[in-house]
């Protein structure tokens, strides 16, 4: 079984969908010939120029599967060959509940991956005809775990931890403020944030505050040599594959209150609005004090491990092929 997948940057940014790829790619057993195309690295092709260029090639020797996962023309130009050549089209939701996914619905793929039961709830709205497929997005609890080396830091515990990248609703400026209420609490958020975050984090608290730029391959040190984790996204964000890092590093999590992260945290997630900056303070307190047994939030990502998210995906390929 031939499967071909796109993924522009891959190789050289490790976000969501980079890591995700990796993960699956170092997983596929006997019988599977995965392929991973991304962009050179300096290469100035677009993502349009690079799936039209990537998609010729592959027309010599068609895949059985092909799955892009960067969405727009890539998708569009993925459904064109599939309406060509006789391979089946994934596309997945990683974008989460919106525009870019809608229009992946209505491009009719064999399979459209949901990474939720509340996204596929969503797809059926958008969509009815839409053949759905739900598999999470695993988080690799052999390497994320409580025992190993944690990352030097210079913030004094306790140490609340965001990871998340610059987009706007990722909403970081909440966390800065729920903080800034708590006298002895440091704030570590890692992941590049605007100047403005990072001007705001400065203000509140000061020392109490740091930005910090880190390889992936380090992340599991730093989950380790923290106290609590927190991610104040909005409802529409996909996933959140750091609160099942988190968990799975044995830390207690702090999360918005929508479907999403209920099916990720399950029972031992703490939920609220963080918009409402008094509670969220008080909840980061008091979830210190919660549990201090570290295997029941590990057991939670458990559920969400590659070793079991693997074998969904080489069923689902199998029966497509």
């Amino acid at each position: 079984m031939e499967i071909a997948v796109l993924s522009y940057y891959s190789g050289w940014v490790s976000r969501g969908v980079e890591t995700f790829v990796t993960e699956l790619n170092q997983r596929v057993k006997r019988n599977i010939h995965l392929t991973v195309y991304s962009r050179e690295k300096n290469s100035t092709e677009t993502i349009k120029e690079f799936s039209q260029i990537t998609l010729a090639s592959l027309a010599k020797n068609p895949p059985d599967i092909l799955m892009p996962l960067n969405n727009g023309w890539m998708s569009y130009l993925a459904k064109l060959f599939c309406y060509k050549y006789p391979t089946k089209l994934i596309l997945a939701g990683f974008a989460g509940i919106g525009l870019i996914d809608a229009f992946n619905l209505w491009l009719f793929p064999d399979r459209f991956i949901c990474c939720t039961q509340a996204q596929a709830s969503w797809a059926k709205t958008v969509n009815p005809w839409a053949k759905l497929t739900v598999i999470p997005i695993g988080v690799n609890t052999d390497r994320f775990k409580p025992e190993g080396k944690k990352f030097p830091l210079k913030l004094t515990p306790p140490i609340v931890l965001c990871v998340a990248g610059p987009d706007p609703y990722k909403q970081v400026h909440l966390v800065i403020k729920a903080v800034s209420l708590l006298k002895n609490f440091s704030l570590l958020v890692v992941g590049r944030q605007s100047q403005a975050i990072n001007s705001l984090g400065n203000k509140l608290l000061g020392s109490r505050y740091q930005n910090l730029l880190v390889e992936y391959q380090q992340l599991d040190q730093v989950y380790r040599a923290v106290n609590l984790f927190t991610l104040p996204s909005a409802k529409n964000e996909a996933y959140g594959i750091a609160i099942l890092e988190a968990l799975a590093s044995g830390l207690p999590v702090v999360v918005n209150d929508d479907p999403i992260r209920r099916e990720l945290a399950g029972s031992v997630g703490v939920y609220l609005n963080p918009a409402d900056i008094v509670v969220y303070s008080q909840a980061i307190k008091n979830s210190l004090f919660l549990n201090k047994d570290r295997l029941i939030f590990r057991r939670q990502a458990l559920k969400f491990s590659w070793d079991k998210i693997i074998n969904q995906y080489q069923n689902l390929w199998r029966s497509l092929v």
